[in-house]
């Protein structure tokens, strides 16, 4: 069977955009999920953001199957056009023209808070597309309720949920959880005007949080995912772990050996979470909160605007070293996989209609 993994950015057939810590674990989470579903595939990636055209759909047909994987897609700034107004730059007359099976898996919306609504454009293409799909899933019930906005009533039920697979690559390292009094912090630091209205009070929150810490004896980590050390020019950290353009297992390792990360970031948030780390959210995106939402821990999701913050990050973190977090997180992960799983199986039984997996 032929895969076309579509949302990976490809150039001259290698992927690449993989020095973001977190685009790293997705593009490795799903080829981990290609070899472990589907053993005997070959899987071909290929750029969503480009305008398709005709020939593009007809290079998709060779294929048996088509996923459409690997990020927040629906964000109309990465890759602006006036075609879809997402980053697939394609029209709803060339999704119709596709005739394999489309598989929507995983995506999640991530359009900022204050940015504009979409075009009416992305409407039409995202109708089609669900229209189009044996399988359309978002990361987050907050992205589904997003989504079904933007499309017709009769099909608002096919958007499903499946989490990111991120949450579930380190089945694949089987790193053992170590015990250390350790606070990572992963902030992120591009987009920072969509992610910090009020940068300087952000930072003495942080800081005040951060010195709280350190009094209690805990060791303070600034960890980089893309552009995060920007803190560091205002706010004394004890270590610092560079996580940009570093593989994947090592990722994982390093989250393996963490108690408790502080996180703005979607994956870092869910990557710690699935390595066991306790988590704690300053939001500034939606998402944030989407994710504590499905996993049931919305209490530890802070607004940042909240003229609290620095005492409420306090007051969380004390919580989250009161309760019992390796039950919860087993909990939490079973759910994660079953979910996971479960769709799995339904996609493999509606794949089996048209294809020989």
């Amino acid at each position: 069977m032929k895969i076309i993994e579509l949302g990976g950015k490809v150039v001259e057939g290698v992927q690449v955009g993989r020095g973001n810590a977190g685009d790293t674990a997705v593009g490795d989470a799903f080829s981990y999920l290609f070899q472990k579903e589907f053993p005997n595939s070959k899987v071909q990636f290929m750029q969503s953001r480009k305008i398709f055209t005709k020939q593009d759909v007809d290079e998709i047909n060779k294929a048996d199957v088509l996923f459409l994987a690997g990020g927040g897609l629906f964000l109309y700034d990465t890759f602006r056009n006036d075609v879809s107004d997402w980053q697939w730059g394609i029209s709803p007359e060339l999704i119709e023209m596709i005739k394999i099976p489309i598989v929507v898996y995983a995506l999640g919306y991530n359009k900022f808070r204050g940015q504009r609504e979409f075009k009416k454009c992305f409407n039409d293409t995202i109708n089609k597309l669900v229209e189009k799909s044996v399988f359309f899933s978002l990361r987050n019930s907050g992205s589904i309720r997003s989504i079904r906005r933007h499309i017709d009533f009769q099909l608002r039920d096919k958007v499903q949920l499946n989490f990111c697979p991120t949450l579930l690559l380190r089945e694949k390292f089987q790193f053992h959880k170590s015990k250390t009094k350790s606070v990572a912090f992963v902030l992120g630091g591009d987009r920072i005007m969509n992610r910090h209205k009020n940068l300087e009070t952000f930072v003495q929150h942080i800081q005040t949080f951060v010195d709280y810490l350190k009094k209690q004896g805990y060791e303070t980590i600034l960890i980089n995912h893309l552009h995060d050390y920007w803190i560091a020019r205002y706010v004394k950290f004890d270590r610092f772990i560079e996580l940009f353009d570093r593989p994947s297992e090592y990722i994982y390792e390093v989250y393996s050996e963490i108690d408790t990360v502080i996180s703005d970031r979607g994956h870092g948030q869910m990557v710690p979470f699935s390595c066991g780390c306790k988590i704690l959210s300053p939001v500034s995106h939606d998402k944030l909160n989407w994710f504590l939402e499905d996993i049931e821990l919305e209490e530890f999701g802070i607004e940042e605007s909240d003229e609290e913050l620095s005492n409420k990050l306090i007051s969380k973190f004390n919580k989250l070293h009161e309760i019992d977090w390796p039950q919860i997180h087993a909990a939490k992960m079973a759910k994660i996989s079953k979910t996971n799983h479960d769709n799995m199986i339904m996609l493999k039984s509606k794949l089996r209609k048209t294809i020989s997996l």
